[in-house]
């Protein structure tokens, strides 16, 4: 069904009647003598002769203008996500480390990066109604993506992201300080980082409990999610304690910054921590989606056009049949 944004609009639908009835009602308060009283009668009578077309195209052309006023819509056929008021920064290592293929991914042996891809992807998929962003690092660290509603395009982003891109070291601190940028002056009531690692911090100019601490101050969360295999990686080196794997660290960093925690050595473990963080950052409720409107008071302001341009068409018509 149509509706209208303005409906009381058409309230003025007799304006122009009580308009009339109001000159009508002052002019017959005057004093007009008889005879120029049925001289304006007889003129006035075949001035309006034979034009009620004209009168009737009067008569559309306002309630055409009534309805263009009142802002008809119809319902579209696709919805909108309402805005949740959450911001989410997603910070992945893309170091050397990553290409280490201790996991599994259906069942086949797969390197670190794309077990992160994978379960990353259904976990940015699942924030509608989120602006997210994405920060990659390894030596240096870069924004891949701005803060954003386009969910699609960030983990496409994130599925092309490659071993290291970034350089083959960790630059913990600086990826955090990055992330931050993104969410400092977002006006989100709701601000959060996801910082993923599978090294320690060994590249560089911010340490990351500096980089926590700052976080904290203005409001942002960060978890944090060590990874690394309890497996041999298929050329069989260790990985599941090494050395490169600095879990205090992390540990230290969602401490300060108000978050939490997590390990993370098997794909089904890693999905349960991003499941988790899922929830920690939900909505208090919640939103419905919001329904598009198709705009349509264009078309009866194309309609007044015409009526409009085909008026002094019946004025000269109606002229030559009164000559």
């Amino acid at each position: 069904m149509i509706g209208f944004v303005w409906p009381w609009i058409f309230l003025l639908l007799p304006a122009p009647l009580l308009l009339r009835s109001a000159v009508e009602a002052r002019s017959r308060s005057l004093t007009i003598p008889p005879d120029l009283e049925a001289a304006l009668e007889h003129l006035e009578h075949r001035r309006y002769q034979g034009i009620n077309g004209r009168i009737a195209c009067l008569w559309l052309a306002w309630i055409l203008a009534l309805f263009a006023l009142a802002q008809p819509w119809l319902p579209g056929d696709a919805s909108a996500q309402a805005v949740s008021g959450r911001a989410i920064a997603m910070v992945v290592d893309v170091s050397a480390s990553m290409e280490r293929r201790d996991f599994t991914l259906d069942g086949v042996v797969s390197d670190r990066l794309s077990v992160v891809k994978d379960v990353a992807h259904d976990f940015v998929i699942a924030r509608a109604g989120d602006r997210v962003s994405l920060v990659l690092y390894g030596k240096e660290a870069f924004i891949a993506s701005p803060l954003t509603f386009d969910l699609k395009a960030l983990s496409s982003i994130l599925d092309g992201a490659g071993i290291g891109m970034a350089g083959r070291s960790t630059a913990i601190g600086d990826a955090i300080g990055l992330a931050i940028q993104t969410l400092r002056d977002d006006p989100a009531n709701s601000r959060a980082i996801v910082l993923l690692s599978d090294g320690a911090n060994n590249a560089g100019s911010v340490e990351p409990e500096s980089a926590a601490t700052l976080a904290q101050s203005l409001g942002i969360r960060i978890h944090s999610i060590a990874l690394g295999s309890e497996d041999k990686d298929i050329t069989g080196y260790a990985t599941a304690q090494s050395a490169d794997l600095d879990e205090e660290t992390l540990k230290e960093v969602a401490a300060l910054a108000g978050g939490k925690f997590f390990r993370a050595d098997t794909r089904t473990a890693l999905k349960a921590v991003y499941d988790e963080i899922d929830q920690l950052e939900a909505a208090q409720a919640p939103a419905p989606p919001v329904i598009l409107r198709r705009d349509l008071h264009l078309w009866p302001l194309l309609a007044l056009f015409f009526v409009l341009l085909a008026m002094p068409c019946l004025e000269l018509v109606s002229s030559m049949t009164r000559s």
